[in-house]
């Protein structure tokens, strides 16, 4: 499996006011994406920010809304980058079961390397490739949904809702905290919310590529004005599925189309 070497800190300005742009949204607005939980519900202040929420509720021991909100909060490709460096921790401890994990989990670093059309493609298909209830087949199906198109190649184009490849990578980061040490999960979780924290606050960026390979990876996309339902003609059917639920049951749990790991004790995807 190829390894993630740390790279250098970026010091690109506009990569920066992007990231503090995030940080500072509503938080409220953010947490419409999904279901807070009662008792994290009850913390939020409706002028909070990102940031203000998120410590918030590390503070409180609210590691999975915390979770949730920051993979929400930052950029596709920033989220993607995050699950992508909990999952090789992980991986460390316990490697893929299939050779089909590896070269999913390879495809994302491909498309991290160099970004564009056809590695988000070709993480598309490694993702299905391995079984979808895997990190790593989730992981690289995150970056299919990052920008561009998801229809199938040659029909009209198809937008993803901007927030779903966040949504994912959080799902990814949630699998690599109980893989190899259920018992310890928190431990291991509030380890990747750190990891999370680096990423977010600036210290920790994904590998710089040139602004026009960036502009192919994640152009400006508008979302698809309907829900999509299962026999979608443009899509692959599993992904129309998981498209469906999106959409029509934001606040749903990712376990209703995935076959997961039993969540451990308090906490779901």
């Amino acid at each position: 499996m190829p390894t993630i070497a740390s790279p250098p800190a970026s010091s690109l300005a506009a990569d920066m006011t992007r990231s503090d742009a995030d940080l500072l949204r509503n938080a409220a607005e953010v947490c419409r994406l999904w279901e807070l939980t009662p008792s994290a519900k009850t913390l939020l202040q409706p002028t909070w920010s990102v940031r203000q929420f998120y410590e918030q509720l590390v503070a409180l021991d609210h590691l999975a809304d915390a979770r949730r909100l920051l993979a929400h909060a930052l950029p596709a490709r920033r989220a993607i980058w995050w699950a992508s460096l909990c999952l090789h921790h992980s991986w460390l401890h316990k490697p893929f079961a299939t050779p089909e994990e590896d070269q999913a989990f390879a495809a994302v670093l491909d498309w991290f390397r160099q970004p564009g059309e056809a590695t988000r493609r070709a993480a598309e298909q490694a993702g299905w490739s391995a079984q979808p209830s895997t990190a790593a087949a989730i992981l690289a199906i995150s970056v299919f949904l990052s920008g561009g198109s998801i229809s199938r190649p040659g029909l009209p184009p198809v937008y993803p809702k901007s927030h779903l490849s966040g949504r994912l990578a959080g799902v990814v980061i949630y699998l690599a905290s109980v893989r190899f040490d259920p018992a310890r999960y928190k431990q291991y979780l509030r380890q990747y919310l750190s990891i999370g924290e680096q990423v977010a606050w600036g210290d920790n960026f994904p590998p710089e590529v040139p602004p026009c390979a960036e502009a192919i990876a994640q152009p400006m996309l508008s979302p698809v004005a309907k829900p999509l339902s299962a026999s979608a003609p443009t899509l692959d059917p599993r992904l129309a599925l998981l498209l469906q639920h999106f959409l029509q049951a934001d606040t749903m749990s990712l376990s209703q189309f995935f076959r997961m790991p039993s969540p451990a004790a308090g906490e779901t995807p």
